[in-house]
């Protein structure tokens, strides 16, 4: 592949030569003949010739200079990020297995590295949630018949307020044909709870006291239809800047205690519940996927009486589970206009966080020489940020060095050095009045650092089946890997230079923004709206910019692709670091136009007709699309642009075996109202999102006749009563 170079100065004779007139005015005012005869005007041609061909040299350095000329700019390729990956391990040993920190997994050919200690108990964990179901219709007789005997059952044939409950038990295995979620906010009684279910070989005495790895997998996507019009400020207030990256409130795990006898009514005692203590929780708060290590009292209380579902209690568990119930954990958070756990997918125990990366043993890196700008090359690049243990001997004593971004401003006597993470490289400072080197004969020494990286590590859900060194246990990861990335070409760097020196890792200029919002892993495309505020978007806010962000991936809406919530909070801290005080920043989801388009086409004699029908309905599609290498100019449909069926047709037509259009028609689509209409005015905040796209030979159908609307949200209903399954 041919390395193109960027072009560092685009300026042409023309453009030098009007620079210079410009400023005539300026140094000369009593200069005004600038005819092209006039001998100053003919040396400033004279210059700009002379200075475009120094230019056309400067564009020329080759390509090893280039990399030179990166390093005294301060720009690096962008290494490595590695994946990383929830994974669940299982035992039936009644002692259970312990697995050290930095233990090995295998997916396959790619290796992780888990985050944390983990001790593997033969047991098991579910998520319940207490989801609302609402008021039946009146003629529907037999779900009238099964919430009056629910009511029956507890004696609260007479109450006037009743919450009406299923128990939904979220999958211990995701399969596409299982995804059940759980939203914890609108929970009848907003909590989650967990209980830990015995295997055969488990001794519940064991367990007293111990420590246990719960996994939690979040489903923090933004759900389709997003309308950035609709927001009120309370709900704007969940995209700024500062309240995506705001810590939230400690999330509370109790274990409950059953009652003495069993909760008959309302008034009697549902039990008690105990604190539990988090030792560890790498779900930040429960604002993104991990685990949750916790601390099990030194006795557990025995579950002599089952609970009844009402409010305190637990709810009722059905079938073989029932049985195996050695606990039950409670998860809730204090709550406040804009903190909620949100919607949960999956929970399970033995749970641990692994990353894409090994654990280099110590490396002899060579010798000093006294010299300024020293380097010694890591056996394994590339390597992790913040994960080398470098020392330097100094009269036959081991000193440890401290790794810094760049040496500018260290003391002489300081012990640093920097890293080059893409190329594996320790560069050592200038000497003199800035930071100390290894002197001659003094050895250099890695006592340990971690490498790896890169999309190779994002293996699907499943992948992760082998924990190296450690028997008796059996691995699976339930989730599939994300985050990893591969270094940045050399090229895609060089292409950053001007912006890397425009904006020196500060967010000023829209740009800015938009170029370090798409410097964040997970993010695909980026664009920046000044002034809009999302609790008023119609109208400009002074001192406002927000960010719109699309994913790399929507596996959900992959024609509409949505950020989920935490792709969101990394962009927020990422901007919020470099943004000016005085700005007030949000960082938004896109919100999608829906549109529908149908068009007739006549095929050339001689092509399939089939095959233009797929190719028109392609080009469309891609035409259309949100993110790059797809719209118009191949970065994604820009915001707020208009959507014309002339211009559609202009493109259908650049089909190869189209003789012409029949018709095309273009309609929008609000629920299930199709509006026909020559072009789609969208907001400067909207991009369309394409529902069906219907290609015929002949004379065109109507657009969106085969589209499907999507079913209405289920609303929320109002003491909490458990309602038995359906059982056909």
């Amino acid at each position: 592949m041919t390395l193109i170079g960027p072009i560092l100065d685009d300026r042409t004779f023309d453009e030098l030569r009007a620079e210079l007139l410009q400023r005539i005015p300026a140094y000369a005012p009593e200069w005004t003949n600038h005819n092209a005869s006039d001998p100053g005007i003919a040396l400033l041609e004279l210059f700009a010739f002379l200075g475009e061909s120094l230019l056309y040299r400067f564009n020329q350095i080759p390509e090893a200079t280039k990399v030179a000329f990166l390093r005294l700019l301060d720009v690096a390729p962008i290494p490595a990020r590695p994946a990383r990956v929830l994974a669940v391990a299982e035992t039936e040993r009644p002692g259970g297995v312990q697995v050290l920190a930095k233990s090995e997994l295998k997916g396959g050919a790619v290796s992780f590295e888990t985050d944390g200690e983990l001790y593997v108990w033969p047991l098991d964990a579910l998520g319940i949630g207490k989801v609302k179901v609402l008021a039946p219709p009146e003629a529907d007789a037999q779900e009238s018949a099964r919430r009056q005997d629910a009511t029956r059952r507890l004696g609260l044939a007479g109450a006037a307020a009743v919450q009406f409950y299923e128990a939904a038990i979220l999958p211990a295995e995701l399969t596409p044909d299982n995804q059940t979620v759980v939203d914890v906010d609108s929970t009848a009684d907003r909590a989650l709870w967990v209980p830990l279910l015995r295997r055969d070989t488990t001794d519940v005495d064991e367990l007293a006291g111990r420590t246990v790895f719960i996994g939690v997998a979040l489903d923090d996507s933004i759900e389709k239809g997003f309308d950035l019009g609709s927001l009120d400020d309370k709900a704007a207030a969940r995209y700024r800047s500062t309240g995506l990256d705001a810590a939230p409130p400690a999330a509370l795990w109790r274990l409950w205690n059953p009652p003495a006898k069993k909760q008959v009514t309302p008034a009697d005692s549902p039990g008690t519940f105990t604190a539990l203590e988090v030792t560890n929780d790498s779900t930040e708060g429960l604002t993104t996927s991990g685990v949750v290590a916790i601390t099990l009292p030194k006795s557990l209380p025995k579950l002599l009486v089952p609970p009844t579902g009402l409010l305190g209690s637990p709810p009722p568990l059905d079938g073989p589970e029932a049985s195996r119930v050695i606990a039950w954990l409670q998860l809730s958070r204090p709550q406040n206009e804009n903190d909620v756990i949100g919607r949960v997918r999956w929970v399970g125990a033995n749970a641990v966080l692994a990353i894409q990366a090994r654990t280099a043993q110590p490396e002899l890196l060579g010798v000093g020489t006294g010299e300024a700008d020293q380097a010694v090359e890591l056996q394994y690049p590339p390597v992790l940020p913040g994960t080398i243990e470098l020392d330097v001997e100094e009269a036959g004593r081991w000193r440890e060095w401290t790794e810094v971004d760049r040496f500018t401003g260290e003391h002489p006597t300081e012990r640093v050095y920097a890293v080059d993470l893409a190329a594996g490289q320790v560069r050592f400072g200038p000497g003199g009045p800035q930071a100390r080197v290894p002197q001659i004969g003094e050895r250099i020494r890695v006592r340990s650092y971690r490498y790896g990286g890169g999309v190779a590590g994002n293996v699907p859900a499943g992948s992760v089946n082998k924990l190296v060194g450690i028997a008796g246990v059996k691995l699976t990861n339930p989730l599939p890997a994300w985050g990893g990335r591969d270094t940045e070409a050399l090229g895609d760097t060089l292409d950053r230079i001007p912006a890397e020196v425009h904006r020196r890792d500060r967010a000023v200029t829209p740009d800015d923004f938009r170029e370090l919002a798409s410097q964040v892993t997970g993010v695909h495309r980026a664009e920046t709206l000044p002034f809009l505020h999302p609790d008023n978007p119609t109208d400009n806010a002074a001192g406002v910019v927000s960010v719109v962000v699309f994913p790399d991936q929507d596996l959900r809406n992959p024609g509409a692709p949505l950020p989920d919530r935490s792709l969101l909070r990394r962009v927020a801290r990422h901007l919020d670091q470099r943004r000016l005080v005085t700005t007030e920043l949000y960082v938004l989801p896109p919100e999608y136009r829906r549109i529908a388009v149908a068009a007739g086409v006549v095929v050339r004699a001689g092509y399939q007709v089939d095959a233009v029908r797929r190719w028109v309905e392609l080009i469309l599609r891609q035409f259309l699309a949100p993110v790059p290498p797809y719209g118009p100019d191949g970065t994604g449909w820009p915001l707020g642009r208009i959507v014309r069926a002339a211009e559609l047709e202009a493109v259908a037509v650049q089909v190869e075996g189209v003789d012409y259009l029949a018709g095309l028609q273009l309609a929008t689509v609000d629920g299930d109202v199709l509006t026909k209409v020559p072009l789609v005015q969208l907001r400067r905040w909207q991009v369309p999102e394409v529902t069906e796209v219907t290609v015929v030979e002949g004379t065109p159908l109507d657009a969106g006749q085969d589209y499907q609307p999507l079913p209405p949200s289920t609303p929320a209903g109002t003491v909490q009563v458990p309602l038995p399954r359906v059982v056909c």
